[in-house]
């Protein structure tokens, strides 16, 4: 049975199940070149049916959830998301003023606004059906839709224990008019707690106040993130009632704000004028923390269930991850891996094979290398009919993952592209450039050479899971091959790791590499230890900024010639620029 998830709102993205397990999963991005691409996911759609040599008839049923409209088009929706507050009509000010200052009189207005949309979600779903039908040249009924924070709580609960109980949390900007969502797995189901409306949007917030900083939104929050820690707590403490006072949970486990989070815009520009761009970060990141932490140990007391998951963009805040999965009350916990709107795609699978294949038996994520991968027939191929060795010194070392580990040890850095892409929004280790992580100094060259990443950003661990002891504080025995939540470092890790993790606080968001997920990789890291006494590699994304990451073998090559980058391993192909 083949199952095709997708989500074709923003970083659109294609998957695809077969028989119960993930065997594509590809962001549009990868293809299209456009970063968060929002639209239909045709690229990757064409791209995962011509590997598996199938066609569209092939395909049992198509799943998607039902958060946008359909968009044939492709545009940044972080730009639109930014415009629609930057560029709001006299109407539009003047409506979003009265509802931010008057919530309560406003409040008839949005219930109304509310059931509207509500009352023409089946109409539109159906809608939304015939023409992704009309699209796919499918009949109609191998289409399916479903809610936008079902397909994220499905993403999380198929990798979950079926033998126990598990509290799933969902919390994003908003999707299907909701912002977030608890509900209890029981292995086998997921029965719905309680849902927040997006009037009531952690997201929202977060994301206003990424605009107010001066980025991108649904892109650059975490940069609002890594900013934060600089912000000294007593200047936080100064304006944080201001925060403070805009949520409270109540009993039935739902967010209920002072007012509605789409105009929170008006809040900073009355509340928030002449603050500094720190302390502000600071605060958000602060409130943020403090929220999820009083949500997630209120839904525990009152259900006694003490194993969580968690999906949904806002769960892409490692910081507050780490202060989650460090409750006492927390004896389990899944994070799912690239939890943005990203894994709806893999969500709507799970949910497709589950519900219409009449099963319950599928196996749970594991590596996430779902991407295209290159043989050594077709790099050569690519080599020789874009004739990089008039640019490029090429050898075919004999180990090429040991010479890799020598250049590093040398403190050189190198892009490296083997096998299979990942999936979702962290590099790896198959696209990624790498560096001897023990000194800060490397921060700079990255930056200023290749990232061209803000000052204040930290950069990142890949380390053995045999050093993982030695470098992370993690008295819960955490699983973390992901990237997806912080620790804080030991102090071996402050003399050996400096350039991978936070230059202020000292966290570390490590991939933890597994040899049985990524042999050759691990072959590396191992290489490296041997020569340093170093558990672990800087690795960061092989792109350049503002890129998605690299897919191709071309791409890899555009980002090394517009980059100060010298070294590629490409498959068993080492590259080195010539004339430097």
């Amino acid at each position: 049975m083949y199952i095709l998830g997708l989500n074709i709102g923003h970083n659109a993205t294609a998957c695809l199940l077969k028989d119960g397990k993930i065997i594509w999963c590809i962001s549009e991005e990868r293809f299209s070149r456009i970063k968060n691409h929002t639209g239909f996911p045709i690229l990757a759609v064409k791209y995962i049916l011509m590997k598996e040599k199938i066609s569209v008839q092939d395909l049992d049923k198509v799943v998607l959830d039902d958060h946008y409209s359909f968009v044939a088009e492709p545009y940044n929706f972080g730009t639109v998301f930014f415009q629609s507050y930057t560029q709001k009509s006299f109407r539009k000010r003047m409506l979003g003023k009265l509802i931010y200052s008057y919530p309560t009189l406003s409040k008839p207005f949005l219930n109304w606004k509310f059931k509207s949309v509500q009352k023409k979600k089946p109409a539109n779903n159906l809608h939304l059906r015939q023409t992704i039908a009309s699209f796919l040249h499918l009949p109609l009924e191998k289409i399916a839709v479903i809610d936008h924070h079902l397909a994220h709580a499905s993403g999380s609960c198929f990798n979950l224990p079926t033998n126990k109980k598990t509290l799933v949390f969902t919390l994003d900007g908003e999707g299907s008019c909701y912002c977030a969502s608890v509900s209890i797995f029981d292995g086998k189901e997921l029965r719905l707690l309680s849902k927040t409306r997006k009037e009531s949007s952690l997201g929202y917030l977060y994301a206003i106040a990424t605009i107010k900083l001066g980025m991108k939104p649904l892109e650059h929050e975490f940069k609002v993130m890594g900013l934060a820690p600089y912000a000294k707590e007593h200047n936080i403490q100064k304006i944080y009632p201001k925060f403070e006072s805009l949520f409270h949970i109540t009993d039935d486990l739902r967010f209920e704000s002072r007012f509605s989070m789409p105009y929170a815009d008006f809040f900073f520009d009355k509340e928030l004028r002449h603050v500094r761009f720190d302390i502000i970060a600071g605060a958000v990141q602060k409130l943020t923390e403090e929220l999820t932490l009083e949500w997630i140990q209120k839904a525990i007391a009152t259900t006694g269930i003490y194993s969580i998951a968690l999906s949904g963009g806002v769960f892409m805040n490692v910081k507050a991850n780490m202060n989650i999965a460090s409750l006492p009350e927390v004896k389990d916990i899944f994070i799912m891996p690239s939890c943005g709107d990203e894994s709806n795609a893999i969500g709507c699978c799970y949910y497709g094979y589950t519900h219409f294949g009449n099963t319950n038996t599928v196996e749970p994520l594991q590596d996430l290398y779902l991407g295209p991968g290159y043989n050594d027939a077709e790099i050569l191929s690519f080599l020789k009919s874009h004739k990089l060795e008039k640019k490029y010194a090429i050898s075919t070392p004999k180990d090429i993952e040991k010479e890799v580990a020598k250049l590093l040890a040398k403190n050189e850095i190198v892009a490296r592209f083997s096998g299979r892409s990942e999936w979702g929004a962290r590099a790896l280790g198959n696209r990624s450039i790498l560096a001897n992580p023990s000194s800060s100094a490397v921060i700079r060259v990255l930056n200023e050479v290749i990232k061209d990443r803000d000052f204040w950003m930290p950069f990142t661990p890949s380390i053995l899971d045999t050093a993982q002891k030695k470098y992370l504080v993690n008295p819960k025995k955490l699983f973390a091959p992901y990237m997806v939540v912080t620790f804080p470092s030991t102090a071996k890790a402050q003399e050996e790791l400096m350039g991978a993790m936070h230059p202020y606080d000292f966290t570390l968001r490590p991939q933890v590499v597994l040899k049985e997920w990524n042999p050759g990789y691990y072959h590396l890291l191992e290489e490296f230890q041997k020569l340093t006494g170093i558990g672990g590699v800087l690795n960061t994304s092989f792109n350049l900024h503002g890129e998605p990451n690299v897919c191709s073998p071309a791409d890899a090559i555009h980002t090394v010639e517009n980059s100060g980058i010298k070294y590629l391993a490409l498959n068993g192909y080492l590259l080195q620029k010539k004339g430097i």
